[in-house]
């Protein structure tokens, strides 16, 4: 044996040169591969595990069942946090047999808006042109607002619009709360707000400050102060 080979193994041929050339780029080749593509279900591990006030979406769907209802009600309001991963279980909702779990999980996709508000849209223009005995006005309200939302001002705003002028505190707070969310494109609702602003405002006797406030707050986000 060369003293050569003792040292350094058989001598390499050309032939034999050129394939280890080609085994080296292989290997180097898939690893820099297996390096820059992440594991396929990555994206859908992070939307499951993700936690908001230490839940996550399943758990919001779970306690959705919940016979307590301030846990149904943390669950909704949880699951709207999650913005776009909880569209489906935010549509799905909808259909719950509580009035305000349905109010919450449309007002959230209104907020939310974009891919997930217009796949529910069929629920809400149904929701907002149910009869009374079918869907309460709050609930109405919120699937009108959705829509508002969805660039849909000319036909849903006037069922915002109508309950500003509600004799009951909370509808007419919450009806102007919804319009103040849309902003500039709810402008059709000026007049209706500055008469509830007019008569409701501090100092008038019989007025309620609370929805003279959330009608002044309204203007003000219409006019885009």
């Amino acid at each position: 044996m060369k003293a050569s080979e003792f040292f350094t193994g058989p001598a390499i041929t050309t032939r034999s040169a050129a394939t280890l050339v080609w085994v080296a780029l292989y290997v180097a080749l898939s690893t820099a591969s297996a390096a820059a593509d992440p594991p396929t279900d990555s994206a859908a591990n992070a939307a499951t595990t993700k936690t908001v006030a230490g839940m996550t979406i399943n758990d919001c769907q779970q306690a959705l069942d919940s016979d307590q209802r301030s846990e149904r009600l943390r669950a909704i309001r949880t699951l709207g946090a999650f913005n776009a991963d909880a569209a489906a279980p935010l549509a799905a909702a909808l259909g719950h047999s509580d009035a305000a779990v349905r109010y919450l999980a449309a007002t959230s996709l209104g907020r939310i808006g974009g891919k997930s508000l217009k796949d529910a849209a069929e629920t809400l223009q149904a929701m907002a042109t149910a009869d009374d005995d079918k869907q309460p006005l709050s609930v109405r309200m919120a699937a009108a607002y959705a829509l508002c939302a969805d660039g849909q001002t000319k036909q849903y705003l006037p069922i915002l619009i109508d309950a500003v002028s509600y004799p009951q505190r909370g509808t007419a707070c919450s009806a102007a709360d919804l319009i103040a969310q849309i902003g500039p494109p709810a402008s059709a609702a000026t007049a209706a707000l500055e008469k509830a602003y007019a008569e409701n405002k501090p100092g008038v006797a019989g007025g309620d400050y609370h929805v003279g406030g959330a009608s002044l707050n309204a203007l003000r986000k219409i006019r885009g102060e």
